[in-house]
């Protein structure tokens, strides 16, 4: 009756151990992108290209009980019957040592189409799979048109915080895609609407605990305050925002006051007596860690003071992702290094909002009326898009345009891949690829 502490809803397996140390169900998983793997790759080279190598599976047994009690920074020591290398972020070349199971099986134009014949509403993620950067994916506009005729049902869900749902809109337009801004669901959007679920802000509803998902079994600090009779007393309180113009604006538009964003100016805390001397905003009621080209060391201590010092602060992820393509093959850090290291900085674990959290599917299924047996989802991501339709049982499409390889999937076994491959969304539609 333990579970894994990382927000992971299935009961722990004791005799498997999770790469960082904890117990996790089932099988084996790499520790940065959570995929599984089996005793046949033990020694190999993970599919993502990490270099963190397969611990192997000797017959290590841990106490699930004792590990969900473990603080956050002992899930980082490795226990001593694993044996691991240093690790490094996920990258997506192609190459890689495991041997592929059976071929993947893409479907073309002509016959992908059949896979959402029973579907009435689409999911669709956007980057690597509408569009790279600021360029259109071939045929993405009419396919998106094909499915409107179909009568289907059309949301779109990004996990990147940098814009509001109006600015998304915009660039949709920009792109010659129309979209009205109440079929986006950004994660900027999804933070706001988080808090407001807990009380904070003019259009607080305090929603109940089960619908924020909060994990924090495992934190020496706990985000405590996710959903007990405690949230009437969110409102009024303050938001600490590491983010963005797309945070800012959804804070604003849902009433919440916050401080920080993009003008958060703080003294140098490079030293401990300016440490000693921090006094933080006592208002503050969460923290939300969105992308932030501008983080710091000492946005860093404010927020850990925060959330180690201010009762029942909470702390708030707009996604966790690794790292995310800019083109040239080239990797830029993504939301997930930053909310860890206020994770560890405050020894409490985020609530992630986005896909790859806990909180999102039943948000979208309770807002959107959603039938999870008539709904797919369209990612290029199996760690956010294809783990948030395998959450609700819905059908989990993977177009080969974004970051995710034929490759990649080639070293899964069959159960574990998407239900749908496809060489781009437009073959879903019946279109060229």
């Amino acid at each position: 009756d333990s579970y894994h502490p990382n927000s992971c809803s299935k009961r722990m397996n004791a005799q498997s151990l999770h790469a960082c140390g904890s117990p996790i169900h089932g099988r084996w998983r790499h520790k940065t992108c959570h995929q599984p793997f089996g005793l046949r790759h033990v020694g190999q080279k993970h599919p993502c290209l990490s270099t963190q190598a397969f611990p192997r599976a000797a017959a290590a047994t841990v106490n699930p009980t004792a590990a969900s009690r473990t603080p956050l920074a002992a899930a980082a020591t490795s226990t001593s019957t694993a044996s691991t290398t240093t690790s490094r972020p996920c990258t997506t070349s192609d190459s890689c040592a495991a041997e592929p199971y059976e071929p993947v099986r893409v479907l073309d134009e002509r016959t992908a189409p059949d896979a959402l014949r029973d579907i009435s509403t689409l999911i669709l993620d956007c980057d690597g799979v509408l569009w790279r950067g600021n360029d259109i994916i071939r045929n993405a506009p009419e396919a998106l048109r094909v499915f409107r005729a179909q009568g289907k049902r059309l949301l779109f869900v990004t996990n990147n915080s940098s814009k509001s749902r109006a600015a998304y809109a915009e660039k949709f337009r920009s792109l010659g895609l129309q979209v009205a801004p109440e079929e986006i669901v950004s994660s900027s959007y999804c933070a706001a609407a988080y808090l407001s679920s807990l009380g904070f802000g003019t259009q607080g509803t305090a929603a109940p605990a089960q619908e924020g998902g909060n994990n924090s079994s495992s934190s020496s600090n706990s985000n405590s305050n996710s959903g007990d009779s405690s949230t009437s007393s969110n409102r009024g309180k303050k938001v600490l925002l590491l983010g963005w113009t797309g945070v800012e604006e959804e804070l604003r538009e849902a009433g919440i006051p916050f401080i920080g964003g993009r003008n958060f100016e703080l003294p140098p805390l490079h030293d401990i007596e300016a440490m000693k001397q921090l006094q933080v905003d006592p208002s503050i009621g969460a923290v939300v860690v969105g992308w932030d080209p501008l983080f710091s060391y000492s946005r860093l201590v404010y927020a850990s003071v925060c959330l180690r010092e201010l009762p029942g602060c909470l702390l708030v992820a707009t996604n966790t992702d690794c790292a995310d393509h800019i083109g040239g093959g080239r990797m830029a850090p993504g939301t997930g290094g930053l909310v860890a290291a206020v994770e560890v900085a405050a020894g409490v674990r985020a609530v992630n909002v986005a896909k790859g959290g806990e909180w999102l599917l039943p948000y979208l299924c309770r807002t959107y009326n959603l039938e999870p047996s008539r709904t797919a989802i369209i990612g290029d991501r199996m760690d956010t898009d294809i783990v948030l339709g395998r959450q609700g049982g819905l059908r989990t499409c993977l177009p080969l345009t974004g970051v995710t390889t034929r490759h990649q999937l080639a070293a899964l076994p069959p159960g574990e891949r998407p239900d749908v491959v496809v060489p781009g969304v437009a073959a879903l539609a019946g279109l060229a690829c």
